[in-house]
């Protein structure tokens, strides 16, 4: 036990000593892929669907001896799911259908972590970062397709009658590499608040709980300043 103390010591003392050399700020850009997907009450997990994310970073070091930084930035970040039933006729008519939905979500989103740079040498440093999210939706639209072919025209998710809310609010982690000015960056976030509207059906107002699921990876550039 207390040789494992005494390498988280020496870890954060060496992290300390490289953080002295960095500068305060340090502004990015970021893109990459999202895969993700709607985790509705009572019907699970809808199939994810890739999608993509970018933005701007922004971290700012909170301690003069240790690299203990505050991370945020404005970041566009489109996320949906896709939902496929098939209907097999292969005993009377040799052929199969299959009926589908795919719904896109385009949120602003501001993330508030922390993250804690552990050095390589010098131009190399492993970053783990947790916090939370707020993501405003913008955009959303819901497809129905019958066989790969459209049907009909898209309509509003988020509209006064539509499926989901607006506004989202989660968690947020994940693990960072980077190489001088590289950025590489892997995460996961989930929704705390329920994304779902309630709906009225004829027998009265249906009120379900839903939550948005993504990974994401990035890559992104930084100037320090």
């Amino acid at each position: 036990m207390k040789k494992l103390l005494l390498f988280v010591a020496a870890v954060m003392l060496l992290g300390s000593a490289a953080a002295q050399s960095l500068p305060k700020n340090i502004v990015g850009v970021r893109a990459g892929a999202n895969f993700s997907s709607l985790d509705f009450e009572l019907l699970g997990a809808f199939d994810f669907r890739t999608n993509f994310n970018a933005g701007v970073s922004y971290e700012r070091l909170l301690l003069k001896n240790l690299p203990l930084y505050l991370e945020t930035g404005l970041h566009y970040s489109n996320k949906g799911f896709k939902y496929s039933d098939f209907y097999d006729y292969e005993d009377d008519y040799e052929y199969e259908d299959s009926y589908g939905t795919r719904i896109s979500l385009s949120y602003i989103e501001v993330p508030v972590m922390l993250n804690y740079k552990f050095f390589i040498g010098n131009d190399i440093a492993l970053y783990p970062s947790a916090g939370v999210y707020y993501a405003f939706g913008v955009a959303g639209n819901a497809v129905e397709t019958f066989n790969g072919e459209k049907l009909g025209e898209p309509s509003d998710v988020f509209g006064e009658d539509g499926l989901l809310r607006r506004s989202d609010f989660g968690y947020r982690v994940g693990i960072s590499a980077s190489w001088r000015n590289f950025v590489l960056s892997a995460g996961y976030e989930g929704s705390i608040l329920n994304v779902a509207q309630p709906f009225i059906e004829d027998f009265g107002i249906i009120s379900l709980k839903a939550k948005n699921l993504n990974i994401f990876v990035t890559l992104g550039y930084n100037l320090n300043f």
